[in-house]
């Protein structure tokens, strides 16, 4: 197999590092993602920080926030188990966005004029409307939007939005208004995870964080497909699946 670059990609854990394979794995992309996520959206020391989704990078970026010196830090997702993972383990006020006609506006609301920073860890592939399905099918939109509306709507003014959900293609109906008359900062990119590695690495060997409890399915090479399956259907309580050969 041929990989691109592959000589600068990797990292190569030191000799004398203690550190468990669930926290190693963890390296390859979801923590040091989750970390970026964080360090990238400007996020200061008692900063209030709201963070959609409760995925791998959601949860570990929670625990991020904290560790960056947030006063107040809350979660949004739909999923029960999530959210409860999510409180239980992250010590967050959690908000199910099903449970709110306008959930953009409550946030704003109980945070006394939106939050410091909003982070973005859904992406294109959260919950779509009626609407942004048929316009998905047809290739007219990109997928759902609802996470970037609802940022526009939670971000105080002059506040920072971080995404690092992936988005692509076209998207109607952009909130574009809504950030620039409020004048927020939007962040966004793909992680540079290879420069993170070693940081992250020591972060972890010095027990300052603990990213291996989001595995809740750990399983075989030879189930694969099924992890993939639970994990895209959200069934089994499943949050992070790890093969192991």
């Amino acid at each position: 197999m041929r990989v691109p670059y592959g000589n600068f990609t990797p990292f190569k854990i030191p000799e004398e590092s203690e550190v468990d394979d669930d926290n190693l794995i963890m390296l390859a992309d979801a923590g040091t993602t989750a970390y970026w996520s964080v360090d990238n959206s400007g996020m200061k020391e008692g900063d209030t920080v709201i963070i959609l989704g409760c995925g791998p990078v959601g949860l570990l970026a929670q625990k991020f926030a904290w560790l960056k010196g947030a006063s107040r830090v809350i979660a949004v997702d739909y999923v029960g188990y999530r959210l409860e993972h999510a409180k239980r383990t992250n010590n967050v006020e959690v908000i199910n966005f099903e449970d709110y006609e306008n959930v953009g506006s409550y946030l704003h609301e109980m945070t006394k004029g939106g939050a410091d920073v909003v982070i973005d860890c859904v992406g294109m592939d959260g919950k779509m409307t009626d609407l942004e399905f048929l316009a998905t099918g047809l290739k007219l939109h990109g997928g759902s939007m609802g996470a970037l509306v609802m940022a526009s709507q939670a971000v105080r003014k002059g506040g920072n939005v971080q995404v690092t959900g992936v988005y692509g293609s076209r998207y109607n109906g952009f909130p574009f208004g809504d950030f620039f008359m409020r004048n927020v900062n939007i962040r966004t990119g793909q992680a540079p995870v290879v420069h993170y590695m070693p940081f992250l690495h020591d972060l972890i060997a010095h027990g300052k964080v603990d990213l291996s409890d989001i595995i809740t399915h750990p399983m075989s090479l030879d189930d694969a497909k099924r992890g993939y399956e639970i994990f895209d259907t959200k069934t089994e309580d499943c949050i992070k699946v790890v093969l192991k050969p």
